[in-house]
Protein backbone atom coordinates (compact mmCIF):
# COMPACT_ATOMS: atom_id res chain seq x y z
CA UNK A 1 0.00 0.00 0.00
CA UNK A 2 2.80 2.44 0.86
CA UNK A 3 4.41 2.02 -2.58
CA UNK A 4 1.08 2.74 -4.29
CA UNK A 5 0.62 5.86 -2.16
CA UNK A 6 4.16 7.03 -2.93
CA UNK A 7 3.66 6.37 -6.65
CA UNK A 8 0.64 8.68 -6.49
CA UNK A 9 2.02 11.53 -4.42
CA UNK A 10 5.62 11.71 -5.72
CA UNK A 11 4.84 13.15 -9.19
CA UNK A 12 2.13 15.39 -7.75
CA UNK A 13 4.50 16.70 -5.08
CA UNK A 14 7.22 17.27 -7.70
CA UNK A 15 4.73 19.34 -9.76
CA UNK A 16 3.70 21.31 -6.67
CA UNK A 17 7.33 22.12 -5.86
CA UNK A 18 7.94 23.29 -9.44
CA UNK A 19 4.82 25.48 -9.26
CA UNK A 20 5.85 26.98 -5.91
CA UNK A 21 9.31 27.81 -7.30
CA UNK A 22 7.86 29.20 -10.54
CA UNK A 23 5.41 31.50 -8.72
CA UNK A 24 8.07 32.60 -6.23
CA UNK A 25 6.20 31.16 -3.24
CA UNK A 26 9.42 29.45 -2.17
CA UNK A 27 12.98 30.49 -2.91
CA UNK A 28 16.31 28.86 -2.40
CA UNK A 29 19.04 26.91 -4.08
CA UNK A 30 17.54 23.68 -2.77
CA UNK A 31 13.87 23.11 -2.04
CA UNK A 32 12.50 20.18 -0.07
CA UNK A 33 8.97 18.89 0.41
CA UNK A 34 7.15 16.32 2.48
CA UNK A 35 3.66 14.90 2.04
CA UNK A 36 1.75 15.37 5.29
CA UNK A 37 -1.75 14.11 4.47
CA UNK A 38 -3.30 12.63 1.39
CA UNK A 39 -6.19 10.82 -0.14
CA UNK A 40 -4.65 9.03 -3.14
CA UNK A 41 -6.05 10.23 -6.43
CA UNK A 42 -7.87 13.13 -4.77
CA UNK A 43 -5.96 15.45 -2.49
CA UNK A 44 -2.47 16.06 -1.12
CA UNK A 45 -1.47 18.45 1.64
CA UNK A 46 2.28 18.92 1.97
CA UNK A 47 4.96 21.12 3.46
CA UNK A 48 7.51 22.80 1.18
CA UNK A 49 10.58 24.71 2.37
CA UNK A 50 13.93 26.11 1.41
CA UNK A 51 16.44 23.43 2.49
CA UNK A 52 18.49 26.03 4.36
CA UNK A 53 15.52 27.10 6.50
CA UNK A 54 13.12 24.25 7.27
CA UNK A 55 11.26 26.24 9.94
CA UNK A 56 9.96 28.69 7.29
CA UNK A 57 7.80 26.22 5.37
CA UNK A 58 4.63 26.74 3.39
CA UNK A 59 1.58 24.50 3.37
CA UNK A 60 0.57 23.42 -0.12
CA UNK A 61 -2.49 21.66 -1.42
CA UNK A 62 -3.04 19.99 -4.78
CA UNK A 63 -4.90 17.16 -6.42
CA UNK A 64 -7.85 16.32 -8.62
CA UNK A 65 -10.25 17.78 -6.04
CA UNK A 66 -8.37 21.00 -5.36
CA UNK A 67 -6.66 23.94 -6.96
CA UNK A 68 -2.93 24.06 -6.35
CA UNK A 69 -2.49 26.64 -3.63
CA UNK A 70 -0.24 27.58 -0.72
CA UNK A 71 -0.27 29.47 2.58
CA UNK A 72 2.48 30.37 5.06
CA UNK A 73 3.26 27.58 7.50
CA UNK A 74 2.52 29.87 10.43
CA UNK A 75 -1.18 29.96 9.52
CA UNK A 76 -1.88 26.34 10.49
CA UNK A 77 -0.59 24.02 13.20
CA UNK A 78 -1.33 20.82 11.26
CA UNK A 79 -2.73 19.49 7.98
CA UNK A 80 -6.33 19.56 9.23
CA UNK A 81 -6.03 23.22 10.21
CA UNK A 82 -4.38 23.95 6.86
CA UNK A 83 -7.33 22.28 5.09
CA UNK A 84 -9.76 24.49 7.02
CA UNK A 85 -7.73 27.54 6.08
CA UNK A 86 -7.66 26.61 2.38
CA UNK A 87 -11.44 26.02 2.42
CA UNK A 88 -12.06 29.46 3.91
CA UNK A 89 -9.54 31.09 1.55
CA UNK A 90 -11.19 29.53 -1.49
CA UNK A 91 -14.66 30.60 -0.34
CA UNK A 92 -13.41 34.16 0.10
CA UNK A 93 -11.68 34.05 -3.31
CA UNK A 94 -14.92 32.84 -4.90
CA UNK A 95 -16.87 35.64 -3.22
CA UNK A 96 -14.39 38.21 -4.56
CA UNK A 97 -14.64 36.74 -8.06
CA UNK A 98 -18.43 36.90 -7.92
CA UNK A 99 -18.24 40.57 -6.92
CA UNK A 100 -15.85 41.31 -9.78
CA UNK A 101 -18.16 39.54 -12.23
CA UNK A 102 -21.17 41.51 -10.92
CA UNK A 103 -19.44 44.88 -11.18
CA UNK A 104 -17.88 44.26 -14.55
CA UNK A 105 -19.38 45.14 -17.91
CA UNK A 106 -20.51 42.00 -19.73
CA UNK A 107 -17.82 40.40 -21.87
CA UNK A 108 -18.27 37.58 -24.33
CA UNK A 109 -16.11 34.64 -23.25
CA UNK A 110 -14.57 35.61 -19.95
CA UNK A 111 -17.76 35.72 -17.85
CA UNK A 112 -18.63 32.11 -18.59
CA UNK A 113 -15.13 31.02 -17.71
CA UNK A 114 -15.13 33.09 -14.51
CA UNK A 115 -18.50 31.71 -13.46
CA UNK A 116 -17.39 28.14 -14.14
CA UNK A 117 -14.14 28.64 -12.20
CA UNK A 118 -16.01 30.30 -9.33
CA UNK A 119 -18.50 27.41 -9.14
CA UNK A 120 -15.64 24.93 -9.16
CA UNK A 121 -13.82 26.85 -6.42
CA UNK A 122 -16.95 26.97 -4.26
CA UNK A 123 -17.41 23.21 -4.72
CA UNK A 124 -13.80 22.55 -3.73
CA UNK A 125 -14.12 24.85 -0.71
CA UNK A 126 -17.30 23.19 0.55
CA UNK A 127 -15.95 19.67 0.06
CA UNK A 128 -12.67 20.53 1.77
CA UNK A 129 -14.45 22.20 4.68
CA UNK A 130 -16.58 19.08 5.18
CA UNK A 131 -13.46 16.91 4.97
CA UNK A 132 -11.61 19.11 7.48
CA UNK A 133 -14.49 18.63 9.93
CA UNK A 134 -14.06 14.85 10.00
CA UNK A 135 -11.57 14.39 12.85
CA UNK A 136 -11.41 10.61 12.36
CA UNK A 137 -9.69 10.78 8.96
CA UNK A 138 -7.03 13.23 10.10
CA UNK A 139 -5.94 11.15 13.07
CA UNK A 140 -5.80 7.87 11.18
CA UNK A 141 -3.41 9.06 8.44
Amino acid sequence: MMKEKQAWFKPLLDNVVREMIKTGAIRGAAVEAAPIWGSPGNLLIAKVWDASNKSQFIWTIAGDNAVTDHIPGSLAANAQAAARHFALKWQMDADRLLQVAKNKAPAKDSDGNMEAYTSKLIGYAEALYDLAGRDDIWKSR
